[in-house]
């Protein structure tokens, strides 16, 4: 018998603590959780005949279970990428812009079945023909001495907020981190081109910039798979993790004329938000709409609720397509 028996009771009292102080519905967490809004009615009604994996998944939404993952794992690759962001930024002064302190965004994803690994110079060369997918693209590969990408423990490496470095822009809009492993694997920290020069820090969130970001990284995700090889059907894992949201307020910043889809006054009512899928190459050829609507709506509801009309992404990722087309 363990002397720490579990007590159920007040797991699920917490739970439902951490939701409500999150400002999650309970389809809101359902739909972060990737599970159905019955079974989070169920799990927090003390339902125990419920599947292990789906309690687990409403535990984790809610950051009351840490999964261990393997070594090689996505989840491992992203905690080892935070912990060397920290270490870069170990030495700036406090109040520096590249420490990102007032919130960033995080993507990163995997790439299922990569069998033939480039070396890391020739990944380089790879990423450096990336297609261009707008005017500060993911992953972008500079070739200015001072920030050009670096080999790093087995991986490539780029910082933009070395404070050592030639920038134009000295905030933490233009201080990406990016890490990529030789099998494809990637992790993308930003900071928010909201707290740049020409809105108060820390104060707004642009409507439509995570739905260019996103389909940007998937984007990446799928040119890269090919290029190593990988077959349409091969699964791409994907993690989006917000941060600094609560107080901002939701605007249409990058794109004004989307304004009239928004109410004034939404605001974020929690701080931090994760997001999750599973898609695959042709999936986000094909259907890159529809994944990224999957994976952007809990970050909108953080917004006192808000739910993107279907043509505001319908028509962003239409804007996005005519972009990486007119490029090429």
């Amino acid at each position: 018998m363990t002397e720490w028996p579990i007590d159920w009771r007040a797991v699920i009292d917490e739970a439902k603590r951490r939701r409500t102080r999150e400002g999650l519905t309970q389809a809101g967490l359902a739909a972060l959780a990737g599970v159905s809004r019955q079974t989070v009615v169920s799990f927090e009604q003390g339902e125990i005949n419920l599947r292990f994996e789906r309690v687990i998944a409403i535990l984790d939404a809610l950051g009351l279970f840490v999964q261990p993952g393997r070594a090689d794992s996505l989840q491992s690759f992203i905690h080892d990428a935070r912990n060397r962001f920290r270490e870069l930024v170990e030495r700036l002064d406090d109040d520096h812009p590249s420490r990102q302190l007032l919130g960033h965004s995080e993507q990163a994803y995997s790439i299922e079945k990569v069998e033939q690994l480039p070396t890391l110079a020739r990944l380089k060369d790879i990423l450096s023909h990336a297609p261009k997918t707008s005017g500060w693209s993911p992953f972008w590969v500079p070739t200015k001495e001072s920030i050009k990408p670096t080999f790093h423990d087995g991986l490539l490496e780029c910082w933009l907020g070395r404070p050592d470095a030639d920038r134009h822009f000295n905030d933490s809009a233009h201080s990406d981190f990016w890490q990529i492993a030789r099998d494809g694997t990637a992790y993308l920290q930003r900071g928010y081109q909201e707290d740049g020069r020409d809105l108060q820090a820390g104060t707004f969130f642009d409507l439509s910039l995570p739905i260019r970001r996103t389909a940007e990284v998937l984007y990446h995700a799928a040119w890269l798979a090919q290029q190593l090889g990988v077959s349409g059907t091969a699964k791409i894992r994907f993690f989006a993790r917000y941060t600094g949201l609560a107080g901002r307020e939701l605007i249409a910043w990058a794109k004004p004329g989307l304004a009239l889809t928004l109410e004034e006054g939404l605001r974020a009512r929690s701080d931090q938000v994760d997001l999750n899928a599973v898609t695959s190459v042709d999936d986000i050829d094909q259907n890159l709409e529809r994944v990224v609507t999957q994976i952007l709506l809990p970050l909108y509801e953080r917004f006192d609720g808000f739910e993107p009309p279907e043509a505001l992404i319908k028509g962003q990722i239409s804007d996005f397509r005519h972009f990486v087309e007119d490029l090429r």
